[in-house]
């Protein structure tokens, strides 16, 4: 450890809380947890101060598996949602924009026109009758 701290071990010690993760995360050497585990037998504070960061960790990891469940949950809805994708939908609006178009244009050319009488045709027609 380092020389100007105090030996994490001493008896009249209390354990940092980056100690004490350490030791949650076992990359403590064999001895040094046997020792902090020594610690812990006698120092209630210590101990308390373990199950804190214990629970914090567990509660940590806990928030993140649900974060990470909501995010998926919400996703699938979502996909579920989309009938069409982007594209597909371009396509469908180009084929309704092109059946309009062309029944329009059906529309205004193929139109029947009146059929005006000449002056001429309608002494003939009233001739004939």
């Amino acid at each position: 450890m380092n020389g100007g701290k105090k030996n994490i071990f001493s008896g009249s010690h209390h354990f940092t809380s980056d100690e004490l993760v350490r030791y949650v995360h076992h990359v403590l050497s064999e001895q040094e947890q046997h020792e902090m585990e020594k610690h812990l037998v006698d120092c209630e504070l210590c101990s308390e101060a373990l199950k804190g960061i214990a629970e914090m960790e567990n509660a940590s990891l806990l928030y993140e598996v649900n974060k990470d469940l909501q995010f998926r949950a919400r996703r699938k809805r979502l996909l579920k949602k989309k009938i069409f994708s982007q594209n597909e939908l371009i396509s469908i609006f180009a084929v309704v924009f092109l059946i309009v178009f062309l029944l329009l244009m059906t529309v205004l050319f193929f139109k029947k026109k009146e059929i005006k009488p000449v002056m001429g045709d309608e002494n003939k027609i009233e001739q004939k009758k």
